[in-house]
This record gives C-alpha cells, structure tokens and sequence, in this order.
C-alpha cells in the first residue's frame, strides 16, 4: 500500500494520471477504479492509494497557488472547487492520451538544458492542462447529468457551490448553515466527515486564497481588500493574513 497526505502547504495542487486498476481513498471516501482516471488534489487531503503495482501507472504534476495566480484567466477557482468536490473522475481513452501528452512535453522540459524562456513554456505548459482537466469534467457532468449521489455527497457539493459564491463576504458558518437548511452543527459535521475539514477552515482557506490573489494581481489597498472580503475592520484583516500565511500582506505582496 502507498500512503500520502501531500505536502504541509495547504495552497498547492497535484494532478495525476493514472491507468489500470487501483484503490483509493479521498478523506475517507474510497473508489475501486479501472481504466484511465485523474486524480485533482489540494494539499492537506488525506489519501491512500492500494493496489498491486503492476496493476496501475501514474504521471503526477504538482502546481502552487502562486502558479496558478499567474494564469491568465480564472481556472483557479474550477481548480480548486474540482479538487474539493470531484478529486476522482474517469476518463476515456481519447481524454487520457491528451492529458499524457502535456505530461511528456513537461518533463521534457525540465530535462532539457535551461533556457531563457523555460519558465514561461512550463507555466503556460500548466495553463493548457488545467483548461483540459476543466473540460474534461464538464463533458463527464454533460455525459452524465443524472449521476446518483449519496446524499451526503449532494450536501457537501452544495455546500462547495455556496462558499465560491459567498466566502468573499460570508464568514460564518451560521449563513451557510441556514441557506443549506441545515443547523450549524449537522453541517459542520458532515463537511468534515467527508472532506477532512471543518467549515471554517475551508472558509479561511478560500478567503486567504482570495487575498493572495488581491495582493499579487491587484494594486489595491490593505484598507480596499479588507473592506471588499467584508472584515470587520483592516487591523482584524491584517492578524487573519499573519496566522494564516506567516507574513503580513504588505510583506507578502512585497515578495514578488
């Protein structure tokens, strides 16, 4: 059996391919698979992955939050929802020989000598394969849009759905709660249950992605960002920044 809970940063994302018959475990959700599948992880899930290594492969590309800022569209948030409610998804033979393909062009990048233009193939090497996961689960969702779930499955997909609509204003778990029909502490229950996580870290880690990329991509000020994610005051705004990324957001978007 090979185990791993991914790296200790909670901002990053690996993406593999894998093909042949395998077991796999998504915080606590298990999948017998066969065939061609991609797995979309944000770090800081639990996995486990079983089976006899003769029985399966597996191509593996790991992608930072800052990268994925970089794009030149928002495929950021797809991502991250993808990698929060469908880690799992099957794919045919023409999608997975397509997604191979971006997988061999970029290690031959990195095996080849540097060059003065090697960072910008690679990153937008990334873009493209990040655009194709994106189109391959929405033609699975289109090929099967009455695909049963369990209900608690339902419940935390709509749970997702909520928070990338909300998280940049709603904080609490209560206004989730009551939009979900659900007391606070049903739904904090079952989030974890099924992710790993409870509902106030997912909200944080959402709202410190957010502010990441406010402070990267934008000129907008500590007061502006702190007013527009709906903080009680920019003082509040700043020690939540500090715990959450160890610097404060003027020392962030001084790195570069």
């Amino acid at each position: 059996m090979m185990k791993s809970t991914g790296n200790e940063s909670l901002y990053g994302f690996s993406v593999s391919l894998y093909r042949g018959r395998f077991r796999i475990a998504v915080n606590g959700q298990e999948h017998s698979l066969t065939g061609n599948t991609l797995v979309l992880l944000s770090s800081g899930q639990f996995v486990e992955i079983s089976g006899d290594p003769g029985d399966y492969s597996s191509r593996t590309v790991e992608v930072s939050l800052d990268e994925i800022l970089e794009f030149p569209s928002p495929v950021d948030l797809d991502i991250i929802n993808l990698a929060m409610t469908h880690p799992v998804i099957p794919l045919d033979e023409n999608e997975v020989s397509c997604l191979f393909l971006y997988y061999e062009l970029l290690d031959r990048q990195q095996s080849q000598s540097p060059s003065a233009y090697r960072k910008e193939i690679t990153g937008s090497l990334v873009y493209a394969l990040m655009l194709e996961i994106c189109d391959s689960f929405r033609m699975l969702t289109e090929r099967n849009p009455d695909m049963p779930r369990p209900k608690q499955e339902i419940l935390t997909d709509d749970f997702f759905k909520l928070l990338a609509r909300h998280y940049r204003t709603e904080h609490n778990v209560g206004f989730y709660a009551e939009r979900l029909n659900r007391t606070p502490k049903y739904l904090s229950g079952a989030i974890r249950r099924l992710s790993g996580r409870s509902v106030p870290d997912w909200i944080d880690s959402m709202l410190l992605r957010e502010i990441k990329f406010l402070l990267k991509t934008t000129d907008k000020t500590i007061l502006e960002i702190s007013e527009e994610l709906n903080f009680s005051s920019p003082s509040v705004f700043i020690q939540f920044f500090r715990r959450h990324a160890g610097v404060t957001p003027l020392q962030y978007r001084r790195q570069g």
